[in-house]
């Protein structure tokens, strides 16, 4: 980059984040001959273990920086100051996105790349994992054939994104091959003794989220020998979490506990709220199997105190909750047993948004380039390879465009429920209800006369039709496993009579009849009760009478053209303007 459009640049950028590393704040005395070197050497030996200092040699790095109109020490000093707030849940967005724009015209072995990185980085710490994954692709592009570290570091932040989405197996081989590429370097010159012992921790955690505890307790054990051999300790903490993880799903609780009241201690200091939450979760699991509920709801209170500081959630603190509900019901504090139960309904909001398209965009976004790219090799060597290869590009181009052509089938159905949703809900504003209208009533009060000699019996199908009224009036049709039988039984009739009496007054079969009673009263229900919409699907459709979720769910969208998840969702968000 030129240095005259530089300095323009600089100018024009430091509105943005100049205030926040250089106004107030004043290199001090101890740190103004130290040379970029020094800080940082200085900077690499707090990194995660004392991150107030980590931030303050950063601060100085980049208003060293500046003065000496450095660029390198300048970026670095972006990088280092958005890294550390992103681990502490402070705002490092606008020194990322000053990154990017000064380095977006550099071309070298560093940026613009590192820059998407650091951005992706901060967005997976927020949990904004789709985002995240369109910095990492962006870096991966512009990182290709250019720099192998960050080539390989990327498959790391990939894998990072699989393991939140769980799909553990396919993150594995990610994180081994990023192991395996910073093991060779450590011996070299180009060692870099951070990234391996990091490379260490992803391959143990990695094994830990598989549920395969012995492998993840072996590299956690070469892990903390890393560190001592090499003096090397930002990751200590990180293993010794690890410890207290494997020996709970163990079921050596004591250690369980030590390891995590030690880890604590660092996550406490660095304003690590992220990991603070689990470790305080485990600390509460701990407790709880081993039957001391009062430790273990303090730890848990624990938990969702600092998660609520980080504003953040992780899935596996779940069940906190439900175990917090169940005691303060036992000690009959429903308001307590209420704040839990919004607590939990908020977890699982994030769980169903974040977590469901999570998996989508990394098989489309991540898997599919990659896909291509091999796509892209087959050509490359086409001339030396025999015919077998054209089916394998054919196939391959087959299985994208069917993946792809199945994204857009669910992205259109997901639409198309959402606007049926918007129609039902106008439907109820303009009072017509979705209930049996009063039209309809009346128009089969005279259906005999209107359809003439009827071939039933007009006597009869009088008395059904009374039983049938009562049976809508007092509600009788929420009650589980009725049948064309057990109501013909009630009305002391028989089944065919009453199966021909129905089609006869209602013009639909019986279950047809059955299930539109039931879905208008749970719809008319929604708009009113609010409470009814924090209900889980499973009991909204016992509470009417059907067997399962999933016969309730099919039901509704027959009848509505829509699911009941997406017009609970739309009442929601409908009374939440209001």
């Amino acid at each position: 980059m030129k240095k005259i459009p530089f300095v323009i640049l600089f100018f024009l950028i430091q509105s943005l984040c100049f205030s926040q590393s250089i106004r107030g704040f004043h290199i001090p005395d101890s740190l103004k001959t130290k040379s970029f070197n020094q800080l940082e050497e200085n900077y690499n030996k707090v990194f995660r273990i004392n991150n107030k200092k980590a931030g303050l040699y950063a601060n100085v790095i980049l208003a060293k920086g500046k003065k000496e109109k450095n660029e390198n020490f300048i970026y670095d000093g972006y990088y280092k100051i958005a890294h550390i707030k992103g681990l502490t849940s402070e705002n490092g967005h606008p020194y990322a996105d000053s990154l990017i724009e000064i380095t977006k015209n550099v071309n070298n072995k560093e940026y613009p790349a590192k820059a998407y990185i650091l951005k992706g980085i901060l967005l997976n710490y927020e949990f904004e994992y789709k985002e995240a994954l369109n910095y990492y692709i962006k870096a991966q592009q512009l990182s290709k054939d250019k720099n192998l570290d960050q080539f390989f570091y990327i498959k790391k932040l990939i894998g990072i994104l699989k393991t939140a989405t769980g799909e553990n197996e396919d993150a594995l081989p990610l994180f081994l091959e990023y192991y395996n590429y910073q093991k060779q370097k450590i011996n070299t010159k180009d060692q870099d003794i951070k990234s391996y012992i990091g490379s260490i921790f992803s391959v143990a955690n990695c094994y830990n989220k598989a549920k395969q505890y012995i492998k993840a307790q072996d590299y956690i054990n070469i892990g903390i020998h890393e560190c001592n051999k090499y003096k090397d300790y930002t990751h200590y903490p990180y293993f010794i979490s690890g410890t207290g993880i494997v020996n709970y799903y163990l079921k050596n609780y004591k250690k369980s506990i030590d390891s995590h009241l030690e880890a604590e201690k660092s996550f406490v200091k660095n304003n690590d709220y992220w990991n603070l939450a689990i470790t305080y979760y485990f600390l509460g699991k701990n407790n709880y199997d081993t039957h001391h509920e009062e430790a273990a709801v303090k730890y848990f209170i624990k938990t969702d105190s600092v998660l609520s500081i980080s504003r953040n959630f992780d899935p596996i603190t779940r069940d906190s909750y439900e175990i917090l509900i169940d005691y303060y019901k036992k000690k009959g504090d429903k308001k307590s047993q209420l704040k839990f139960i919004d607590k939990l309904f908020f977890a699982d909001s994030i769980i169903n948004n974040s977590k469901q398209y999570l998996s989508k965009e990394i098989y489309k976004k991540y898997d599919t380039p990659i896909l291509i790219e091999k796509k892209e090799q087959l050509i490359a060597d086409l001339n030396s390879k025999n015919s077998l290869l054209y089916i394998y590009l054919a196939i391959g181009t087959l299985i994208i465009f069917v993946l792809l052509l199945l994204y857009i089938q669910n992205v259109k159905k997901i639409a198309e429920y959402k606007k049926q949703a918007n129609k039902l809900l106008e439907k109820s504003r303009i009072t017509v209800s979705l209930a049996v209208d009063y039209k309809r009533r009346k128009e089969e009060s005279n259906i005999i006369e209107q359809k003439g000699k009827s071939p039933l019996s007009d006597k009869r199908l009088q008395d059904i039709k009374m039983k049938l009224e009562l049976f809508e009036n007092n509600k009788e049709f929420l009650r589980k496993n009725i049948t064309v039988d057990s109501l013909a039984k009630d009305f002391d009739s028989n089944r065919d009579y009453l199966s021909k009496s129905v089609n006869e007054l209602k013009e639909k079969n019986f279950s047809q009849y059955l299930n539109e009673l039931r879905i208008n009263y749970i719809v008319e229900e929604l708009n009113k009760n609010d409470k009814l919409r924090k209900y889980t699907i499973s009991a909204i459709a016992d509470d009417i009478g059907y067997n399962n979720s999933e016969s309730f769910s099919n039901a509704f969208r027959k009848i509505t053209g829509t699911l009941p998840s997406y017009y609970i969702k739309l009442l929601r968000e409908e009374n939440e303007k209001l």
